[in-house]
């Protein structure tokens, strides 16, 4: 006798509660709703899903056992596991059987129709007895009168599909079969159910590779987990070894497959297998010829015609390995793509590459790249012609895809030795590559192991025979001037010593690196000379990463408060640099438009520059722009929007005080810590910076307006030691530059507040003509006057509301109108479009009231449906500024998808 079916079994009375939401599943949520409906109003219904396994029937089970019981019903799950074993044998054992298990199903069906309407769910009904599915047809027919749901599934199995044919004649019955391939946007969000956070665009490479099935997503996303390949950071799934390389990069990797998570292999090794022989072979010499492939050079590489290859590439597009792109045929997905050449073992693929490139050397057109890509796989040391076709082709790619450069120039000198010719070249090249891709120490090591000391001045030439276009001395020299400033300034004083050896370009490079040195010594004169000096020899930007000589004068220029000067410098400078100079004459604009007080317009040339920034394929957050972001989110006082970029600057700026960036972040830190946690924190931020008699004088350098935030922020905080070793540096600074207004002034500044000097400020002011610094000046008047002359306080403190209020300085505005309240004194109304007081006060720091404006917009048309580029097409922003804003607003409202997104957004 089986096992009879017990009352209080599990198995049969599963009260399901999926804790994912069901995706890419809407027209089947909508035909079990159908089914759920119906048998509310009285009806009995049936639900039949045929569909291979994999495909997600079991989930959808569970989905319509959560609607049903959301709607009142009882939930009977007639599992195969809690069938008899064997059918029960009493003389006729069929018909015993069916009898037998009827007569145990439909007593326990009708005790739940008291409590209302019922779903019976019956999964993997090709796993189960015949006898079973006859008693359960059976009952159905006895029951066809009474609110009983019957949701079942099977795989294909025709023994069973011809039952369940006969129980759609008994109930009115809807079929879905079988179930459809999810879409992408099913599977990034069924992916960010799992990980719990937004995938970035690697991680959804790697989960749109393994299939359109849910048992697919599901196995990749949790081989991602348990091989802890996956980071969350800000809201954002992430590769734990960095990003995963790709196109020329990918292509020219020893090992493709070195970083695809194991699982993923085996996956597509899998998919691989049970392809004919045929398929496999043409697929895998498919991808030896690269990610996208023409027919006719398959054919070519087969020896065969373009005919014969008709079915095994038709097996491979239904398979999902391969889509049709007009001409070509492309992988799937790259990651795809990379684990069916991994799968071709290393000789085969050697040789494999060997004949790929000579059949394109032989054809009359050449394409120099894709030669190169196949060159670096196969051709042995010493072959000369092989190493200037990878240099020809690097430098071909180096004005628009330096990283593509990078990767194939750094994987050609696999093919050479020290001392073989051509390889001096290639380092060249190589190390300029580097360089725009900010890889900074990588084309330190190459430039000085391919430049080396061969006259009495030791000035770092190429070696003879390795003829250069790009000169080896401005690759060093703009390498060394990008992490490591003391060594660059030492080798620009060598340059200049014989000026007339060298070429422009070295000699715009050796003047533009002595203007920052000396700027960065206090020696502002001579900064202004040599900036100025770059700029008469300037011709064509030589595209290797310093960038164009009036991008330091504006640089200069704006640190000096000659604003108009720096703008029309940087109008007059080339529009767009190269790999990872291309934010940076966004980022001038923004810092002097903030300066101005436009703060919409500092935000708009930072989107611009960070679009620039996303077609070059360089860092996503480059220091620049994020500099100017963090202080236009102070200016507005949004300080969580201010601390988070804050960390995401310091996360893209290596830590020590070679580094450029290094002074200028201690100071943007400093402001963020004392909007948020006061002057004692903002203090410690910069105390290093101060008390370093070298850095001091680059703090004090940064902004006109530093000398009088540092010394006001350190009294504030309770350090008058500090506030007058600061104040006298800038005196210090001043009388050793004289000529120079905004310098002078800032000492002057400095040294007022130190001395609560009214009548120095009220000079102060009256002479200053930067909008910010001269409402800042009537606040420390304000401040001043508070103990001795109410009345003049009122007056000052209203000057300077007007003055924030004009540049946009929204906690500054706050602050003020704060201090006139105190006093009783009537403030003024804000200007037409502005928060009112109560609405200055700091931002929450989660909900929908954390969010910025900006962040607002982003949001309501993210829930509206649009995709990140839509969004950045209507709000006129880069995609990746669309991207930056959205994981601030998952953050911010604690939710990880679009989906959720859509449900709370008001």
């Amino acid at each position: 006798m089986g096992t009879p079916l017990s009352e209080n079994s599990a198995q049969w009375d599963r009260s399901p509660g999926p804790p994912l939401p069901l995706r890419g599943r809407e027209d089947e949520t909508r035909k079990l709703e159908r089914l759920v409906l119906g048998v509310r109003t009285g009806q009995a219904r049936l639900l039949v899903v045929s569909s291979p396994a994999g495909t997600g029937v079991t989930r959808l089970v569970a989905e319509g056992a959560a609607l049903a019981t959301l709607r009142g019903f009882s939930v009977l799950d007639l599992s195969p596991g809690a069938f008899p074993a064997r059918e029960l044998v009493t003389g006729h054992p069929h018909v015993a059987g069916v009898s037998a298990l009827a007569a145990q199903l439909e007593p326990r069906v009708v005790q739940r129709l008291r409590q209302g309407p019922v779903l019976v769910t019956l999964d993997d009904a090709h796993r189960a007895p015949m006898s079973v599915l006859a008693a359960v047809s059976t009952v159905m027919a006895e029951l066809g009168d009474l609110p009983v749901g019957w949701l079942i599934t099977l795989h294909g199995d025709q023994f069973a599909n011809a039952v369940l044919q006969d129980m759609a004649t008994v109930v009115p019955c809807d079929w879905i079969e079988p179930l459809t391939p999810l879409s992408d946007d099913a599977a990034l969000l069924m992916a960010a159910d799992l990980l719990g956070a937004a995938p970035d665009p690697d991680v959804a490479s790697l989960v749109g590779s393994a299939g359109a099935t849910p048992s697919a997503v599901t196995g990749v996303v949790m081989g991602l987990l348990a091989e802890n390949h996956v980071q969350v950071v800000a809201d954002v799934a992430r590769l734990t070894a960095g990003p995963l390389r790709c196109g020329t990069a990918a292509a020219v990797s020893p090992q493709p497959a070195e970083q695809l998570p194991a699982s993923l292999r085996r996956r597509i090794a899998g998919r691989l297998a049970v392809l004919s022989p045929e398929a496999q072979d043409v697929l895998q010499v498919a991808a030896v010829l690269g990610n996208g492939f023409a027919p006719d050079d398959l054919a070519e590489m087969l020896g065969k015609s373009a005919a014969v290859l008709l079915r095994p590439l038709r097996e491979a597009l239904a398979a999902g390995f391969l889509d049709a792109d007009g001409a070509e045929f492309v992988f799937h997905r790259e990651p795809v793509w990379r684990a069916v050449l991994g799968s071709v073992p290393a000789p085969m693929r050697s040789a494999l590459h060997r004949q790929v490139a000579t059949m394109l050397l032989g054809r009359e057109s050449q394409d120099v790249v894709r030669i190169a890509v196949h060159l670096v796989h196969c051709a042995r040391t010493g072959d000369a012609r092989a190493v200037a076709i990878v240099d020809e082709a690097a430098r071909i790619l180096l004005p628009s895809s330096p990283e593509a450069a990078a990767a194939l120039a750094t994987s050609g000198l696999r093919i050479t030795e020290p001392g073989e010719p051509g390889r001096g070249a290639l380092g060249v090249t190589a190390a300029a590559a580097l360089v725009r891709t900010g890889r900074l120490s990588e084309a330190v090591e190459l430039a000085r192991e391919f430049l080396q000391p061969d006259d009495p001045c030791h000035v770092l030439r190429v070696p003879s025979g390795d003829a250069h276009e790009l000169s080896p001395e401005l690759v060093l020299l703009t390498t060394l001037s990008l992490h490591d400033l003391d060594a660059a300034a030492c080798l620009a004083d060598q340059l200049l010593e014989i000026w007339e050896h060298h070429s422009s370009e070295v000699l715009v490079g050796a003047l533009t690196v002595r203007a920052v040195t000396s700027w960065r010594e206090g020696r502002l004169d001579s900064a202004v000379d040599a900036a100025g000096a770059a700029v008469l020899v300037r011709g064509e930007p030589a595209g290797i990463g310093q960038g164009d000589p009036l991008w330091t004068k504006a640089w200069i220029l704006t640190r000096l408060g000659r604003l108009d000067e720096a703008l029309d410098a940087v109008d007059q400078a080339c529009v767009n640099g190269v790999g990872v100079t291309s934010p940076v004459p966004f980022a001038l604009r923004a810092a002097i438009l903030l300066a101005r007080g436009d703060v919409t317009a500092a935000e708009a040339a930072v989107a611009a520059g960070l679009a620039a920034s996303d077609q070059t394929g360089t860092a996503a957050f480059p220091p620049p722009l994020g500099a100017v972001l963090v202080l236009c989110a102070l200016r507005r006082g949004d300080l969580v929007a201010a601390a988070d970029g804050l960390r995401r600057l310091e996360e893209s700026v290596p830590a020590g005080r070679t580094d450029p960036c290094e002074v200028e972040l201690r100071l943007i830190a400093g402001q963020v810590a004392l909007a948020g946690d006061g002057p004692a924190a903002a203090i410690a931020e910069i105390r290093a910076a101060a008390e370093d008699p070298v850095l001091r004088t680059r703090l004090l350098l940064e902004a006109p307006t530093a000398t009088a935030w540092c010394v006001r922020t350190a009294i504030a905080a309770g350090d008058p030691a500090l506030a007058e070793l600061l104040a006298s540096a800038a005196e210090d600074l001043a009388a050793a530059n004289p000529g120079h207004e905004s310098v002078a002034a800032a000492a002057a500044h400095g040294r007022a507040l130190l001395k609560q000097d009214v009548a120095a400020l009220v000079e102060l002011e009256a002479g200053c003509s930067d909008p910010w610094t001269k409402a800042s000046l009537a606040e420390d008047i304000g401040s001043m006057h508070l103990e001795t002359d109410r009345r003049q306080a009122v007056v000052a403190f209203h000057r300077a509301l007007s003055g924030y209020d004009g540049v946009e300085a929204e906690p500054d505005s706050a602050r003020v109108r704060r201090t006139l309240g105190r006093l009783g004194a009537r403030r003024r109304r804000p200007a037409p479009g502005r928060r009112d007081d109560h609405e200055h006060e700091p931002r929450p720091r989660t909900g929908w009231g954390s969010l910025t404006g900006a962040e607002q917009e982003v949001a309501r048309l993210v829930a509206d449906g649009l995709t990140n580029r839509q969004v950045a097409r209507e709000l006129f922003v880069s995609p990746h500024t669309v991207g930056f804003h959205l994981r601030q607003i998952y953050r911010k409202l604690a939710i990880g998808s679009r989906v959720d997104l859509a449900r709370i957004a008001p």
